[in-house]
């Protein structure tokens, strides 16, 4: 039996105690700032996304939900792996977002600045710039278990810890463990599991006629597992960058996953044994089919585990498993649909936002 899943050193002890620590530094620091209540029937937020494949759907539209929300999202207007991006780009993309801030606040204020940034993209005297106009500012990081630091680069560190202390405070959502790397570096930090919109990702009145599958690039120990699998008679379908498939559209995805019984789940982060919670962990049990994935101890947190989703250790187990609810597919898919119940009450984008307004105490009104 090889093992393919190891546990995180995560410690539940840190569960209360390390949230309400977190919340009451957040929320010292905005009354000492005066950055504690708003007046307005609707905020404003600015958020500074740049949308590749999940970024729209998932941060932007889970504001503008509960917000007015202005988005700046650079698209093609910048390139963060151009030879010059340190020397011109970056700066004028500084510059820029500067720009854009100062305009719409003076327009009308704003109350959030919430960006998906690094500090690739961002120097730390801009953010501090933008925290000086009297609004909230927030960074979101779904990759810090690895990328915290990031690689030493002429403009700074790649990562989030140059740039972290600047905000008023950061969203970390990969992993509990990551919450010390902000606080080591004197930032403001509140862990909060990644989120899924329900209206993207939402299954289709399709038959379930694919087994099972797998969508996601084809790297790591991915296609190694697969292969195994197939070697004893599981074929699972792969769909995604790598694979024979290749790359498939936003919709195909979600015909895909509406269409399986089974969605292969693989928790590691990039090339490594180690595991951390992701985006698709919200997303696929919202598509109501049986999402089995590499165990992880954070999930526990979010999912009961074996009636709302269900997790293998090794590969024996996933073999088992999959010979299981291959021969129960009824078993499967009521453990689907109540993932999907709980992702719907429990695990979207809004309810992460309204959290993040229920801490700032800035305007109670828009929590249910």
């Amino acid at each position: 039996m090889k093992l393919i899943s190891s546990n995180s050193k995560y410690n539940h002890e840190l569960d209360t105690s390390s949230l309400n620590e977190q919340i009451h530094k957040i929320r010292a620091h905005l009354r000492k700032t005066g950055k504690t209540r708003s007046s307005k029937d609707r905020l404003r937020v600015f958020a500074a996304v740049h949308h590749v494949n999940w970024e729209k759907h998932g941060l932007v539209d889970g504001w503008a939900e509960i917000t007015d929300t202005i988005h700046y999202d650079w698209g093609n207007s910048f390139d963060q792996y151009t030879p010059d991006w340190h020397q011109k780009g970056k700066v004028a993309f500084n510059k820029e977002l500067l720009r854009r801030v100062e305009l719409v606040h003076r327009k009308e204020p704003i109350d959030i600045f919430f960006s998906y940034l690094s500090g690739r993209w961002v120097y730390p005297e801009t953010i501090r710039t933008i925290s000086n106009m009297n609004l909230i500012t927030v960074n979101i990081s779904l990759d810090d278990t690895l990328k915290f630091r990031g690689l030493p680069e002429a403009g700074g560190f790649s990562g989030n810890v140059e740039i972290a202390p600047e905000f008023d405070f950061c969203i970390t959502c990969q992993s509990q463990e990551d919450v010390h790397k902000y606080r080591t570096v004197g930032a403001r930090v509140l862990f909060l599991a990644p989120g899924a919109n329900p209206y993207t990702f939402s299954p289709l009145p399709v038959s379930r006629d694919i087994p099972v599958s797998f969508t996601g690039q084809c790297y790591g120990v991915r296609p190694r597992i697969i292969a195994w699998l197939k070697d004893h008679g599981i074929s699972v379908q792969t769909y995604g960058k790598g694979w024979p498939s290749s790359e498939i559209s936003s919709q195909d995805m979600n015909v895909i996953y509406s269409r399986s019984l089974i969605n292969l789940g693989f928790g590691f982060i990039g090339n490594s044994y180690v595991t951390g919670l992701k985006g698709r962990d919200f997303e696929v049990p919202l598509m109501g089919g049986l999402y089995l994935t590499t165990y992880n101890q954070g999930l526990e947190d979010y999912f009961t585990i074996g009636e709302e989703i269900d997790c293998y250790r090794n590969e024996v187990e996933l073999l088992t498993k999959l010979y299981y609810y291959l021969t129960h597919p009824s078993h499967a898919l009521k453990i689907g649909a109540s993932g999907r119940i709980r992702c719907l009450r429990d695990h979207t984008w809004v309810n992460r936002f309204k959290t993040i307004l229920n801490i700032t105490g800035i305007s109670d009104h828009t929590l249910e």
